[in-house]
């Protein structure tokens, strides 16, 4: 199973979860896994069409997802993924 990190954004979608277990060949069949054990994340993290939403980024072991349109990109089992919610303002 990969190791998700969530980001603290993120805690009001997780119940302050940060840190959750999930499995998955890609991280689109990751996110349909996170979403059975943190529900209606995924809602959040992908559009209507599951292409990743442009407010969030995904990191597959330190490197950006490459695939944001349907989330193809590969995980290795023991993989760290990082959701991060981007953050503007001034």
């Amino acid at each position: 199973m990969a190791t998700v990190v969530l980001t603290t954004s993120l805690r009001e979608y997780t119940g302050g979860i940060t840190e959750i277990s999930a499995s998955g060949a890609t991280v689109s069949k990751l996110l349909l896994d996170l979403d059975t054990r943190l529900p209606g994340i995924r809602a959040y993290v992908v559009s209507e069409t599951g292409a990743l939403r442009r407010h969030v980024n995904i990191f597959v072991d330190g490197e950006l997802v490459l695939d944001r349109a349907t989330l193809t990109d590969a995980l290795a089992p023991k993989s760290t993924v990082h959701i991060l919610h981007a953050v503007s303002g001034g």
